[in-house]
């Protein structure tokens, strides 16, 4: 999972789509990177109290405890937007992920706790983030299957016509997994 935002949806995400892979009878597992994702699950790593240096690997050493699943999940942390953050970047080296799933809330043009920094075109972002999960080629392909969006506070009719924007902009499916379920996104990761 990847946001441009912290606090963006990831681990609800990350969460829907286990329940959902484990009503279907899929061999999965949940990587819970934060303290409340632990809290939740019962298990996973406190990546924020992990060194730098040595983030990487605790991530990696922690998909591999799944290595016998069908699908492992990742619960994201921070964004590479966000200046605060350095989370991103070691989930991506650690997991050496295939799929990402983009969380974004729908109302927010910029990030909430700095206003002053604009969210940019998603495609771009998109982008952005699978050049990097790569490294430009050098790791296996990386894919952003689709786009989560938070669209709370917004009129059915408004999140819709998000949603549909979003499909358009990115050439990717789009929905709020809680709203409207995440089938859409979800199925994505089967193909």
């Amino acid at each position: 999972m990847i946001g441009t935002d912290m606090a963006a949806g990831k681990m609800t995400v990350g969460l829907e789509l286990y329940s959902h892979l484990l009503k279907k009878k899929i061999s999965s597992g949940f990587v819970a990177t934060g303290q409340v994702g632990i809290t939740v699950t019962g298990g996973g790593i406190p990546l924020d109290a992990y060194k730098l240096d040595y983030a990487c690997g605790a991530v990696e050493s922690a998909v591999l405890d799944h290595q016998d699943k069908e699908v492992v999940i990742v619960e994201g942390q921070g964004s590479i937007l966000h200046p605060g953050s350095t989370a991103t970047l070691p989930l991506m080296r650690g997991t050496c992920p295939t799929h990402m799933i983009l969380c974004h809330i729908a109302r927010n043009k910029t990030l909430r706790s700095i206003e002053n920094i604009l969210i940019p075109d998603l495609k771009k972002f998109i982008k952005l983030n699978e050049e990097l999960a790569t490294v430009i080629g050098t790791y296996p392909k990386a894919k952003v299957v689709g786009v989560a969006l938070n669209t709370v506070k917004m009129s059915e009719d408004e999140a819709q016509g998000f949603i549909n924007k979003v499909e358009e902009e990115t050439g990717l499916p789009a929905t709020d997994v809680i709203r409207y379920g995440g089938e859409k996104i979800f199925n994505e990761i089967l193909k």
